[in-house]
């Protein structure tokens, strides 16, 4: 049994063609209201693009139950595959619905904003071009403030008619970076939202294309800043780890193996017994002390004159 609601399916698996063909072909008077045919995964895989959305810049920190949660408010989810490439610093996720009308919005919407991070949708059943389209007009905003979220910028690029933003996290701390990404859906739109004098937090920042962003400053944001020579240059550098990608995973418990019960019960066996071996050393210490306490008691007794022996001593040396 697959999918839920109108998307519900009933995938029978026989040994022969023959017996399929037969179940295909005939009536059953006790099934009225189901309709059996031949098992096509691709038109399968096609008819659930029609109510399934593909979901990007999801960040490390946010987990499927978060994403279940969040777009839930949009219809009944039948699946939800959350997934990171090898080499990517965020993740994506496929979410299908039980009906077309749950992804209807995200025709015109081109992003939402949950855990004050904006994640992009695109619909799974457009044509490569219209995907293509969603990131074909994208400026970029340099010389942010520090640590300026996704959600900051929400108004200010809604008032420019922006379709989405988003501000990158830096690969080593995961921290956001001084530049955003924004996205608009026509040429003329972007243009006239480049040619405005743009104010945030009272500072003025300035609009560049993404082809400078290996340009610009990673400490604050300005296109042409050297490194080595940027005010906002700390006087002891990070050390760098060889995989920071891996790092940021296993930060966030993404894609990480878990522990096997043998090696959790292996390390209760090895704690019971380290418990067991202080016990005995703890008793045997004890015990070596009491032998000790007695033998020194025995040589301090034996130590002492016996005072009827010296009077008998006295006694016979007089006679």
């Amino acid at each position: 049994m697959t999918g839920s609601g109108e998307a519900k399916r009933l995938v029978i698996h026989f040994h022969t063609a023959e017996a399929r063909d037969l179940c295909i072909g005939s009536t059953h008077p006790e099934f009225p209201d189901l309709i059996f045919h031949a098992h096509d995964p691709r038109q399968l895989r096609s008819n659930e693009d029609l109510w399934a959305i593909q979901v990007t810049d999801i960040p490390f920190f946010i987990k499927k139950d978060n994403l279940m949660a969040y777009f839930k408010k949009f219809g009944n989810i039948t699946s939800c595959r959350l997934f990171s490439r090898s080499h990517a610093k965020v993740q994506q996720a496929h979410i299908v619905y039980d009906h077309a009308d749950s992804i209807a919005r995200f025709t015109d919407q081109w992003a939402v904003y949950c855990f004050s991070t904006c994640l992009r949708i695109t619909p799974c059943f457009y044509t490569v071009d219209q995907k293509a389209a969603r990131h074909q007009y994208v400026a970029t905003l340099t010389q942010l403030p520090p640590n300026v979220k996704d959600i900051n910028l929400a108004p200010l690029t809604r008032n420019l008619g922006a379709k989405a933003v988003n501000v990158p996290l830096s690969l080593n701390s995961y921290k956001p970076k001084r530049w955003a990404y924004v996205t608009f859906n026509s040429q003329e739109t972007m243009d006239a939202a480049m040619k405005q004098t743009i104010s945030f937090q009272g500072k003025v920042l300035f609009w560049s294309s993404p082809d400078n962003t290996n340009k610009l400053c990673h400490r604050c944001g300005k296109l042409g800043c050297a490194l080595n020579f940027c005010p906002l240059k700390q006087t002891r550098g990070r050390s760098r780890t060889r995989d920071p990608v891996a790092k940021l995973k296993e930060r966030f418990n993404v894609n990480q193996p878990r522990r096997s019960n043998s090696n959790t019960a292996n390390a209760r066996s090895c704690s019971r017994s380290r418990s067991k071996s202080k016990d005995r050393s703890a008793s045997n210490s004890g015990r070596d002390n009491n032998i000790s306490h007695d033998r020194t008691n025995h040589d301090k007794n034996h130590n002492i004159p016996n005072p009827n022996a010296s009077q008998r001593a006295w006694r016979n040396s007089k006679e």
